[in-house]
């Protein structure tokens, strides 16, 4: 019977993950690395952090990029550190700060704006690593 529960909550995330914007996908990229550090998980924590940095496009704004590639870097360095509490802040505040803009853009947008079959296989390929437990 935990199988059944467990194959059907995997089916469940694989569907939010194929159907999901690439917004959504970095949302619930934070929120994996939170509930890394929530459980204290440095393994499940640096893999979210790296999907994280993975995701930056140092070709559309190198400046930026660099900044979020420096901030996951510390965080990646706290955890490492065992200050999962101070990780949590920044990674909270950084995904807040998402939240908002996802919340403004579909304020202004009616509908998402399609993800490619690119943005969605690397992400399949990455993020159920982040969602199970280290």
């Amino acid at each position: 019977m935990m199988l059944n529960a467990q194959n059907a909550a995997q089916t469940y995330r694989m569907n939010q993950i194929n159907s999901a914007s690439p917004l959504d996908l970095l949302i619930m990229a934070y929120d994996a690395a939170l509930i890394g550090c929530g459980q204290r998980d440095l393994a499940r924590t640096t893999r979210a952090l790296n999907v994280l940095r993975d995701a930056l496009d140092f070709s559309y704004d190198e400046d930026i990029a660099m900044g979020f590639f420096r901030l996951y870097q510390y965080c990646a360095d706290l955890v490492r550190k065992n200050e999962y509490d101070e990780a949590a802040g920044l990674l909270r505040e950084m995904r807040d700060t998402w939240m908002q803009v996802k919340h403004q853009y579909q304020s202004v947008q009616s509908q998402p704006a399609p993800q490619t079959t690119a943005q969605s296989q690397a992400y399949l390929e990455m993020t159920p690593q982040l969602m199970v437990a280290g």
